[in-house]
Protein backbone atom coordinates (compact mmCIF):
# COMPACT_ATOMS: atom_id res chain seq x y z
CA UNK A 1 0.00 0.00 0.00
CA UNK A 2 2.82 2.29 0.85
CA UNK A 3 4.09 1.93 -2.35
CA UNK A 4 0.74 2.71 -4.18
CA UNK A 5 0.37 5.60 -1.97
CA UNK A 6 4.11 6.97 -3.22
CA UNK A 7 3.29 6.41 -6.89
CA UNK A 8 -0.04 7.99 -6.29
CA UNK A 9 1.73 11.09 -4.84
CA UNK A 10 4.70 11.41 -7.52
CA UNK A 11 1.57 11.30 -10.27
CA UNK A 12 -0.37 14.08 -8.65
CA UNK A 13 2.55 15.99 -8.10
CA UNK A 14 3.52 15.90 -11.78
CA UNK A 15 0.08 16.81 -12.49
CA UNK A 16 0.50 20.12 -10.11
CA UNK A 17 3.06 21.33 -11.98
CA UNK A 18 1.92 22.96 -14.84
CA UNK A 19 1.65 26.78 -15.51
CA UNK A 20 -2.06 27.12 -16.78
CA UNK A 21 -3.55 25.73 -13.90
CA UNK A 22 -1.88 28.72 -11.24
CA UNK A 23 -1.34 31.70 -13.84
CA UNK A 24 -5.76 30.58 -14.54
CA UNK A 25 -6.23 30.62 -10.72
CA UNK A 26 -3.59 33.95 -9.67
CA UNK A 27 -5.41 35.44 -12.68
CA UNK A 28 -9.37 35.01 -11.15
CA UNK A 29 -7.61 35.98 -7.90
CA UNK A 30 -6.31 38.67 -9.08
CA UNK A 31 -10.05 40.30 -11.15
CA UNK A 32 -12.26 42.69 -10.44
CA UNK A 33 -14.22 40.20 -9.10
CA UNK A 34 -12.68 37.18 -7.63
CA UNK A 35 -15.38 36.26 -5.10
CA UNK A 36 -17.50 34.97 -8.00
CA UNK A 37 -14.66 33.23 -10.09
CA UNK A 38 -12.55 31.92 -7.34
CA UNK A 39 -14.51 28.89 -5.31
CA UNK A 40 -16.55 27.95 -8.57
CA UNK A 41 -12.93 27.33 -9.90
CA UNK A 42 -11.65 25.17 -7.27
CA UNK A 43 -14.59 23.19 -7.34
CA UNK A 44 -14.46 22.12 -10.79
CA UNK A 45 -10.96 21.67 -10.79
CA UNK A 46 -11.33 19.22 -7.81
CA UNK A 47 -14.01 17.69 -9.06
CA UNK A 48 -13.21 16.97 -12.74
CA UNK A 49 -9.53 15.11 -11.29
CA UNK A 50 -12.19 13.18 -8.99
CA UNK A 51 -14.25 12.14 -12.00
CA UNK A 52 -11.59 11.18 -14.44
CA UNK A 53 -9.55 9.33 -11.58
CA UNK A 54 -13.23 7.69 -10.29
CA UNK A 55 -13.90 6.39 -13.77
CA UNK A 56 -10.96 4.88 -14.20
CA UNK A 57 -10.16 3.41 -11.23
CA UNK A 58 -13.95 1.88 -11.33
CA UNK A 59 -13.43 1.21 -15.12
CA UNK A 60 -10.43 -1.03 -14.39
CA UNK A 61 -12.65 -3.60 -12.64
CA UNK A 62 -15.11 -4.09 -15.84
CA UNK A 63 -11.53 -4.77 -18.02
CA UNK A 64 -10.97 -8.85 -19.30
CA UNK A 65 -8.31 -9.86 -16.78
CA UNK A 66 -4.98 -10.98 -18.75
CA UNK A 67 -3.45 -13.84 -17.11
CA UNK A 68 -0.02 -14.17 -18.91
CA UNK A 69 1.00 -10.76 -17.16
CA UNK A 70 0.79 -10.77 -13.73
CA UNK A 71 -1.38 -7.53 -12.54
CA UNK A 72 1.74 -6.26 -9.99
CA UNK A 73 4.17 -6.66 -13.25
CA UNK A 74 1.60 -5.20 -15.63
CA UNK A 75 1.01 -1.78 -13.49
CA UNK A 76 4.94 -1.53 -12.76
CA UNK A 77 5.00 -1.33 -16.54
CA UNK A 78 2.15 1.49 -16.56
CA UNK A 79 4.29 2.84 -14.08
CA UNK A 80 7.51 3.07 -15.97
CA UNK A 81 5.98 4.39 -19.03
CA UNK A 82 4.11 7.29 -17.04
CA UNK A 83 7.65 7.81 -15.93
CA UNK A 84 9.33 7.46 -20.16
CA UNK A 85 6.56 10.06 -20.82
CA UNK A 86 7.04 12.93 -18.18
CA UNK A 87 10.75 12.94 -19.24
CA UNK A 88 9.42 12.97 -22.78
CA UNK A 89 7.52 16.07 -21.82
CA UNK A 90 10.42 17.70 -19.64
CA UNK A 91 12.46 17.35 -23.39
CA UNK A 92 9.69 18.85 -25.23
CA UNK A 93 9.53 22.13 -22.45
CA UNK A 94 13.56 22.23 -22.77
CA UNK A 95 13.29 21.97 -26.75
CA UNK A 96 10.49 24.51 -27.24
CA UNK A 97 10.66 28.03 -26.01
CA UNK A 98 7.30 29.13 -27.42
CA UNK A 99 5.06 30.29 -24.32
CA UNK A 100 2.11 28.71 -25.97
CA UNK A 101 0.58 28.21 -22.23
CA UNK A 102 0.73 31.69 -21.55
CA UNK A 103 -0.27 32.57 -25.11
CA UNK A 104 -3.62 30.44 -23.76
CA UNK A 105 -3.56 31.79 -20.31
CA UNK A 106 -3.55 35.59 -22.21
CA UNK A 107 -7.05 35.13 -24.27
CA UNK A 108 -9.00 34.59 -20.82
CA UNK A 109 -8.32 37.42 -19.00
CA UNK A 110 -10.62 39.83 -20.90
CA UNK A 111 -13.44 36.88 -20.65
CA UNK A 112 -13.16 37.04 -16.61
CA UNK A 113 -14.71 40.59 -17.01
CA UNK A 114 -17.86 38.96 -17.63
CA UNK A 115 -17.75 35.14 -17.10
CA UNK A 116 -20.79 33.85 -15.09
CA UNK A 117 -20.59 31.15 -11.52
CA UNK A 118 -21.20 28.11 -14.06
CA UNK A 119 -18.25 28.92 -16.66
CA UNK A 120 -15.52 28.96 -14.12
CA UNK A 121 -16.91 25.75 -12.81
CA UNK A 122 -16.48 24.32 -16.75
CA UNK A 123 -13.00 25.69 -16.47
CA UNK A 124 -12.05 24.29 -14.07
CA UNK A 125 -13.49 20.89 -15.73
CA UNK A 126 -11.77 21.15 -18.86
CA UNK A 127 -8.33 21.71 -17.52
CA UNK A 128 -8.36 18.23 -16.50
CA UNK A 129 -9.19 17.21 -20.11
CA UNK A 130 -5.60 18.37 -21.63
CA UNK A 131 -3.58 15.62 -22.71
CA UNK A 132 -1.28 15.78 -19.51
CA UNK A 133 -3.55 15.56 -16.97
CA UNK A 134 -6.10 12.57 -18.16
CA UNK A 135 -2.90 10.38 -18.45
CA UNK A 136 -1.79 11.20 -14.99
CA UNK A 137 -5.38 10.61 -13.76
CA UNK A 138 -6.07 7.62 -15.57
CA UNK A 139 -2.81 5.62 -15.13
CA UNK A 140 -3.44 6.95 -10.65
CA UNK A 141 -7.08 5.31 -11.82
CA UNK A 142 -5.38 2.26 -13.08
CA UNK A 143 -2.89 2.11 -9.81
CA UNK A 144 -6.14 2.26 -7.22
CA UNK A 145 -7.98 -0.16 -8.91
CA UNK A 146 -5.71 -2.38 -9.63
CA UNK A 147 -4.86 -2.84 -6.06
CA UNK A 148 -8.87 -3.17 -5.00
CA UNK A 149 -8.73 -1.88 -2.12
CA UNK A 150 -11.78 -1.56 0.40
CA UNK A 151 -14.54 1.30 -1.28
CA UNK A 152 -13.78 4.04 1.92
CA UNK A 153 -9.85 3.43 1.24
CA UNK A 154 -10.55 3.68 -2.59
CA UNK A 155 -12.34 7.02 -1.87
CA UNK A 156 -9.63 8.37 0.50
CA UNK A 157 -7.13 7.86 -2.23
CA UNK A 158 -8.99 9.47 -5.22
CA UNK A 159 -9.49 12.51 -3.48
CA UNK A 160 -6.11 12.15 -1.78
CA UNK A 161 -5.10 12.15 -5.26
CA UNK A 162 -7.40 15.31 -6.90
CA UNK A 163 -6.25 17.59 -3.42
CA UNK A 164 -2.31 17.19 -4.77
CA UNK A 165 -3.28 17.35 -8.63
CA UNK A 166 -4.84 20.40 -7.75
CA UNK A 167 -2.36 21.53 -5.52
CA UNK A 168 -1.48 24.46 -8.48
CA UNK A 169 -4.90 25.71 -7.51
CA UNK A 170 -5.82 24.69 -3.71
CA UNK A 171 -3.04 26.72 -2.33
CA UNK A 172 -3.08 29.87 -3.76
CA UNK A 173 -7.05 30.37 -3.40
CA UNK A 174 -6.83 28.93 0.07
CA UNK A 175 -3.56 31.47 1.14
CA UNK A 176 -5.64 34.60 -0.56
CA UNK A 177 -9.32 33.06 1.16
CA UNK A 178 -7.06 33.68 4.41
CA UNK A 179 -6.18 37.24 3.71
CA UNK A 180 -7.07 38.64 0.40
CA UNK A 181 -5.37 42.38 1.01
CA UNK A 182 -2.04 40.91 1.68
CA UNK A 183 -1.99 37.92 -0.93
CA UNK A 184 -2.81 40.41 -3.78
CA UNK A 185 0.90 41.48 -3.95
CA UNK A 186 2.65 38.20 -3.19
CA UNK A 187 -0.03 36.84 -6.26
CA UNK A 188 1.06 39.43 -8.45
CA UNK A 189 4.67 38.86 -8.45
CA UNK A 190 4.14 35.02 -8.54
CA UNK A 191 2.62 35.59 -11.55
CA UNK A 192 5.25 37.92 -13.53
CA UNK A 193 7.91 35.49 -12.20
CA UNK A 194 6.05 32.37 -13.38
CA UNK A 195 5.89 34.15 -17.22
CA UNK A 196 9.62 34.50 -17.13
CA UNK A 197 10.40 30.92 -15.49
CA UNK A 198 7.62 28.71 -15.29
CA UNK A 199 8.22 26.82 -18.19
CA UNK A 200 11.64 26.48 -17.28
CA UNK A 201 10.81 24.90 -13.42
CA UNK A 202 7.99 22.65 -14.78
CA UNK A 203 10.55 20.88 -17.17
CA UNK A 204 13.04 20.76 -14.60
CA UNK A 205 10.48 19.38 -12.41
CA UNK A 206 9.14 16.75 -14.49
CA UNK A 207 12.39 15.54 -15.44
CA UNK A 208 13.30 15.31 -11.84
CA UNK A 209 10.30 13.31 -11.05
CA UNK A 210 10.17 10.86 -14.28
CA UNK A 211 13.70 9.91 -13.75
CA UNK A 212 12.88 9.13 -10.01
CA UNK A 213 9.29 6.91 -10.79
CA UNK A 214 11.60 5.08 -12.92
CA UNK A 215 14.46 4.32 -10.35
CA UNK A 216 11.74 3.79 -7.43
CA UNK A 217 10.01 1.56 -9.65
CA UNK A 218 13.05 -0.64 -10.94
CA UNK A 219 14.32 -1.03 -7.38
CA UNK A 220 10.78 -1.97 -5.82
CA UNK A 221 10.99 -5.05 -8.44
Amino acid sequence: MLSLLASLVLFALAGAISTVPVSITIMILLSPAPRRGALPFLIGSVAGSIVVVGLSAVGLQFLPRRPKLGQDEALAWLVLLIGALLIGNAVYLFAHKTQADSAVVGKLKTRFQSARTWEFVVLGLGLNLRPKAILLAVAAGALIGGREPPPLQEILLVLAYAVVAQSAVVVPIAIWLHSPERAEGPLAALYTWMQSNGRKIAAIASLTIGVFIIVYTISQR
